[in-house]
């Protein structure tokens, strides 16, 4: 009896030993699971620390985006403003010979129509320009008499049915009319002789003929380009001469033929960009 008493308390003895042993190993285990948890939540803080300084610059990387994009705002009207401004001063002029109206191209209005003077046709001296006169002239100080040059109005000449037979005789010695007009988004204007049209990336205001004064006459006149449908100023079938316009034709020589052709008008075209 004694015996089993004694095997009872060894075993007894051995079970509480393993006992503590096992809640020692939990005890341990679960210190170890305490400093994961630490570890884990300094990572999180950490991370968390992070997310925020993220949503920081985010937040200001956004604001600095709307102020960009306001200031991108301001340039864009300003240079709206300095493209509008740079429009209503800019632009060309150019006088459409033989008409009373401008031709229907953008941005072209009409300044004045008017008739178109130079100087007569014998005279020596004077201009060799043709102008474009309003109907409406102003005067200064007149009267004063002494040497001066005459202004006369001009008149279409030999035209050769130029403007189709049955239009021949209602341009010989009519008056030849005139309108100035203004191209604002265009800076440029050029008059291409024996030429219907305009380089790559210019305008064609309008085509016409080439013509100037007859070159046996004493008044030389400049080249103009009048156009292939003109008018004429309303009861001025007078003959009275004053400046004159003739066609121009080719004459081969010096002028190289071809791809010129003897005796063939010469075209034109005005032209803007």
């Amino acid at each position: 009896m004694f015996c089993k008493i004694v095997s009872l308390s060894i075993f007894l003895s051995l079970a509480h030993s393993q006992d503590e042993d096992a809640i020692t190993k939990l005890q341990n285990a679960v210190l170890v699971l305490q400093h994961r948890v630490s570890v884990t939540e300094a990572q999180l803080e950490k991370t968390q620390t992070r997310l925020t300084q993220a949503d920081v610059k985010l937040q200001q990387a956004e604001m600095n985006a709307a102020a960009l994009k306001t200031q991108l705002a301001k340039e864009g009207k300003e240079i709206q403003r300095l493209k509008n401004s740079y429009t209503n001063n800019s632009g060309t002029t150019f006088v459409h010979w033989g008409r009373t109206s401008c031709p229907g191209t953008p941005s072209t209005t009409l300044v004045y129509s008017g008739a178109v003077g130079g100087t007569h046709y014998t005279s020596q001296g004077g201009a060799a320009d043709y102008v474009c006169l309003p109907p409406n002239p102003q005067w200064n100080k007149y009267g004063q008499g002494g040497t001066s040059s005459g202004m006369y109005g001009t008149e279409y000449q030999d035209l050769d049915n130029l403007f189709g037979t049955k239009n021949a005789a209602k341009f010989l010695d009519n008056d030849v009319v005139c309108a100035v007009c203004h191209v604002a988004s265009r800076s440029s204007q050029i008059m291409i002789p024996a030429r219907r049209e305009c380089q790559p990336g210019w305008t064609k205001e309008y085509e016409g003929y080439l013509m100037t004064s007859y070159e046996s006459q004493g008044g030389k006149k400049l080249f103009t380009c009048v156009d292939e449908n003109p008018e004429v100023a309303r009861g001025s079938f007078e003959d009275k001469n004053g400046a004159l316009m003739y066609r121009v034709i080719a004459q081969c020589g010096s002028l190289q033929c071809p791809n010129y052709v003897q005796g063939r008008e010469l075209t034109c075209v005005v032209c803007t960009k």
